[in-house]
């Protein structure tokens, strides 16, 4: 055997290539722990580096010690139950392959609740698994590894099934209390009462190394929001705004916070944080609410974004409106607001913008001027997306030849999701050369809820085609609900669409 093969070091990193063409990971790792002595202990930490199911483990003891039963009626799952308490012999199996964990994954609840809570009580004081690092978990199925000493969790993803909150309180106050190292954290809850985010507010002050905090759902209180301030390393964080911030003169300053995901039913609690926060070094954020915003908290939301980035960091801004409109009457009520280029001027002193995605339930009103305004105050955009999922609702929009002057102004652009106006264009005669553009592959347009004619059909596929870095480059159209509007809802605008571009891959296929 070469002495490189002697290495364990060597033999980790051969090993966690796997699975390769030809190679299961269930037969050939198991084979190679067996071929060898000094193959054996790398080839199972790479075996058991991840646990998918928690009933591996009771699958390598004695056949006598457990027994499965399927989970459905169609047999696809099973689940394991212990026939008997563990023997000291068959607890040093367990401990040989927990000790090798580092993450584990449970969706299904592949063991049932006692023999989980069999783990609760090994003949031991030490941690049965000492090395884990990441768990990812539903607390209804397999609730109770969540009261189970992990000193070296860094990583926590929880899926409370059920969402009992008084349950998940306890599972909390556990893992706060033997998972003291927590870096990154996240809780998919749909919805939280008071008392539990006030819980939760005050426990997470605990934790004293968080990188990323994912908490969508819950409102995280003005000192919860002090304490993740004060964390150096912390450079994500999703929660709620509290509608109730006290005015203050101090502003909260997050020194090194990346990305900020808000998710509010209205958008003034998102301005007033906005409002009390300093962001030196965000590079991303993004603003969810499930109401429809008026023109004037819309304006006061871009007012406060551009207060609170101090400095030219900001790459990425997103805002969705989420909101429902089965309620709303679709032909008197719909749409009271119409997004013009003065609703996006504040944008533009953020000139490092790179990807702009603004999704409101507005009509929308901008042409060539105002997009080429905005286009020349953010020259690095790689996104430009405005309602790709609300659609524009008017007849105003880019034209072919405002496209073109857009992609010379920010050359670096690889997206853009507008309503391109087509009305009157019937001719094109400029060859690609002569364009000046150098497209990258991934080039996708998406012409949302635009307006096309059967004689725009030509035109439009000879622009594409002059504009496309490729054959089947990605297009699309009419691809959103925009709502169920009706008057996105014509079949016909979309086989033309789709006609204009597969006449624009036929010109590029024979240029090719």
């Amino acid at each position: 055997m070469h002495p490189a093969l002697q290495i364990p070091e060597i033999l980790l990193n051969i090993f966690g290539y796997s699975p390769l063409p030809g190679i299961s990971v269930a037969s050939d790792l198991p084979a190679l722990a067996t071929a060898c002595r000094s193959f054996k202990e790398p080839a199972l930490d790479v075996l058991w580096r991840e646990l998918l199911v928690p009933s591996a483990l009771a699958r390598c003891l004695p056949e006598a010690s457990y027994f499965s039963q399927t989970k459905s009626f169609f047999g696809d799952s099973k689940r394991y139950s212990f026939t008997r308490s563990l023997t000291q012999v068959e607890w040093a199996i367990i401990r040989s392959y927990t000790r090798r964990i580092r993450s584990m994954i449970d969706y299904g609840g592949s063991l049932d609740w006692e023999s989980v809570g069999t783990f609760l009580n090994p003949p031991t004081t030490e941690p049965l698994f000492p090395n884990l690092r990441h768990l990812d978990t539903t607390a209804t199925k397999t609730k109770h590894l969540l009261y189970m000493p992990f000193p070296s969790l860094v990583s926590l993803f929880v899926r409370p099934e059920d969402e009992n909150q008084d349950r998940l309180q306890g599972y909390l106050e556990s893992l706060f209390k033997f998972s003291p190292n927590i870096r990154n954290f996240s809780i998919d809850l749909h919805k939280s009462g008071i008392e539990f985010c006030k819980f939760f507010s005050n426990y997470i002050c605990r934790w004293r190394d968080l990188h990323a905090v994912d908490c969508d759902s819950i409102t995280l209180d003005v000192d919860a929001l002090a304490h993740l301030s004060g964390m150096p390393a912390l450079t994500e964080l999703s929660c709620t705004p509290s509608t109730t911030l006290p005015p203050s003169d101090a502003p909260l300053v997050f020194s090194n916070l990346r990305r900020l995901i808000l998710h509010s039913e209205f958008l003034d609690p998102i301005s007033r944080l906005l409002s009390r926060i300093q962001l030196p070094a965000i590079t991303n954020f993004v603003a969810y609410v499930d109401s429809r915003p008026s023109k004037q908290s819309f304006s006061s939301f871009l007012a406060s974004v551009q207060a609170s980035v101090i400095g030219d960091t900001i790459h990425s801004l997103k805002f969705a409106d989420l909101s429902d409109t089965e309620d709303a009457d679709l032909e008197d009520n719909f749409r009271p607001n119409t997004l013009d280029f003065e609703d996006l001027r504040p944008c533009m002193a953020l000139s490092s913008l790179r990807d702009l995605g603004l999704d409101l339930s507005w009509d929308v009103d901008l042409t060539d001027s105002g997009l080429l305004a905005l286009a020349s105050a953010l020259p690095y955009l790689k996104r430009l997306s405005i309602n790709e999922g609300w659609g524009w609702g008017m007849a105003s929009g880019i034209t072919p030849n405002g496209l073109l002057q857009l992609f010379r102004t920010c050359r670096s652009l690889m997206t853009v999701a507008l309503y391109i106006d087509t009305n009157g264009y019937t001719e094109f005669y400029e060859s690609p050369a002569s364009l000046g553009l150098t497209l990258p592959p991934t080039f996708r347009i998406d012409v949302l809820d635009s307006f096309i004619e059967e004689e725009n059909v030509p035109a439009i596929a000879a622009f594409l085609a002059a504009i496309a870095p490729r054959p089947n480059f990605s297009f699309s159209a009419y691809s959103a609900l925009y709502s169920g509007r009706k008057d996105c809802e014509d079949y016909d605008l979309k086989v033309l669409w789709y006609e204009a571009y597969r006449q624009a891959n036929v010109t590029l296929s024979q240029r090719s």
